[in-house]
């Protein structure tokens, strides 16, 4: 990873200063010829091989909060009339914003500079071979991995104080003091959790900002640099790629698995097509099988069959003389066989009941011996 060159934009001049040199150098305003002083500021480093990042302070830049609302179709367009309407200088301006969507709507904290102002340095600092790495508010430098999932404040000073509202590393409000509130105030403003401030005393309730400045600033948002200066975000393009990379993975693995699938379904697809006709005999013997178990069953529910051919020749030996019959009647429910006709002798049909087994005799007339 390159080493980097810090130059702070105030007011009063440029502040230099780079985590490989203990010595801080400040040209004081008007500044000319930044190119060269930075060349031989890094000496004897080469600034191929340097990195510049351009910090511009909280007082020369102008900040508004607003909130758009969730309908709102191009946000970035939306901010560009608000800054329209709002920078309170005109010409060409550098900005950049962030966003926090809640229920009401788009958050939006905006930051604004002149073009003309910085461009100026930008070019001569790029035409000695140096890299411009981002160009960010001075609270910037502050947001560190130390601030994550932390609401927190930064006191700076300056002609008008300036409080600035953190949530984990995004900046929720920048509000201007008259005066510079202490603790106590801050605190009853509900600032924040932890609130820093440059130089800190002991004792005074505040948090060294120090602190902040020792770890890595995260610079992940707010970056007023020139489209033309910024250098390609390899890194972004990697991860897309790898993202594509691991999609066309997924949709080869998913490829794969349905190719398996549909072989499966089309192999037993094909057993079953060679199982269907026996399914089919299995079926028709099966429905055979009911069919024969039924008939056995009505066969056997008849019994045994009355032999009415015995019967009948039985009866006509045992008639006496002068007798016949008339009808012949079989009781489906008891079995019992009635019979009708006429007789001239009663008691000799009587008499010859017993040869017919078990018999009764019911005459219905009395006269002609029924």
């Amino acid at each position: 990873m390159k080493e980097s060159i810090e130059i702070l934009i105030r007011q009063d001049g440029l502040l230099i200063s780079s985590p490989f040199k203990q010595e801080v150098e400040f040209i004081a305003q008007p500044v000319s010829e930044l190119g060269s002083r930075l060349v031989r500021y890094c000496t004897p480093k080469s600034p191929a091989g340097l990195d510049v990042l351009f910090y511009i302070a909280e007082d020369l830049l102008f900040f508004k909060k607003f909130t758009l609302p969730l309908q709102t179709a191009d946000i970035k367009e939306a901010i560009s009339y608000q800054l329209a309407m709002f920078a309170p200088f005109e010409g060409k301006m550098l900005h950049s914003f962030t966003t926090v969507r809640d229920k009401q709507g788009y958050n939006v904290c905006l930051y604004a500079a002149l073009e003309e102002a910085i461009v100026p340095w930008l070019e001569e600092v790029t035409a000695q071979g140096f890299q411009v790495a981002g160009l960010f508010p001075e609270s910037q430098r502050y947001v560190t991995r130390l601030c994550k999932k932390k609401e927190w404040a930064l006191l700076l000073p300056g002609r008008f104080p300036k409080l600035l509202i953190f949530s984990d590393k995004k900046i929720k409000n920048r509000i201007l003091c008259h005066n510079e509130l202490s603790i106590e105030e801050l605190t009853a403003l509900k600032a924040g959790d932890v609130i820093y401030k440059p130089a800190a005393q002991e004792g005074s309730g505040f948090q060294d900002a120090g602190l902040l400045l020792a770890a890595k600033a995260l610079h992940k948002e707010l970056n007023l640099l020139p489209p033309s200066y910024r250098r390609p975000d390899y890194l972004r393009y990697v991860l897309i790629g790898l993202c594509l990379l691991n999609l066309l993975v997924l949709v080869a693995a998913g490829t794969a698995k349905e190719y398996n699938v549909i072989t499966l379904l089309n192999k037993i697809e094909e057993e079953i097509e060679t199982l269907r006709p026996s399914v089919k005999e299995v079926e028709q013997l099966r429905i055979e099988e009911k069919q024969l178990v039924d008939t056995v069953g009505r066969i056997e529910g008849i019994g045994e069959n009355f032999d009415i051919i015995r019967f009948l020749e039985k009866v006509t030996k045992a008639l006496p003389e002068n007798s016949y019959l008339d009808q012949i009647r079989m009781d489906d429910k008891t079995g019992d066989i009635q019979l009708q006709g006429y007789t001239e002798d009663i008691g000799a049909l009587t008499a010859k009941l017993d040869a017919l087994g078990k018999a009764k005799l019911k005459s219905t007339s009395r006269r002609r011996n029924q």
